[in-house]
């Protein structure tokens, strides 16, 4: 068991190892995902369900513009709202409700930012469909 190759083998399986680790993560850099986020791309103009947005809402990470204390904000006609409060939540369920039968108009616009965590974008979604919205369009910021 003292061959020369044998002792070469040995000294090197350590090197190889952290060659392909290294291999590995650099082949994948661009692959793995750094943050939650949502991602959504607008369809094609000549979508089947081609519903015109009347209503739009913003929606922002809590570590945008110096709010890293805070959750995902909502804006929407010209009010913020933050999700991480309930008043906030009931005073945005109340106010979709009234611009939806204000302007009869059953589809909201809701922009989001890639960093915006998933569950807020559904939550969003699950508000603006209890307050009679027909449709919910999805469309993300590029950078």
């Amino acid at each position: 068991m003292n061959q020369p190759w044998f002792r070469f083998l040995v000294q090197a399986a350590p090197w190889l190892t952290l060659f392909v680790t290294l291999a590995m993560f650099w082949f994948l850099y661009d692959r793995l995902p750094l943050e939650m986020s949502v991602s959504v791309d607008l369809p094609a103009t000549n979508a089947a369900d081609a519903a015109k947005p009347g209503l739009v809402a913003l929606l922002l990470p809590g570590d945008s513009e110096g709010m890293s204390d805070v959750g995902s904000t909502v804006f929407f006609d010209d009010a913020r709202y933050v999700l991480s409060d309930a008043t906030n939540v009931d005073d945005l369920a109340r106010r979709l409700g009234e611009r939806a039968s204000e302007t009869k108009c059953g589809v909201l616009l809701l922009l989001a930012d890639r960093r915006v965590p998933v569950g807020d974008v559904m939550r969003v979604m699950s508000i603006a469909k209890a307050q009679r919205f027909a449709h919910v369009q999805l469309a993300e910021k590029h950078d």
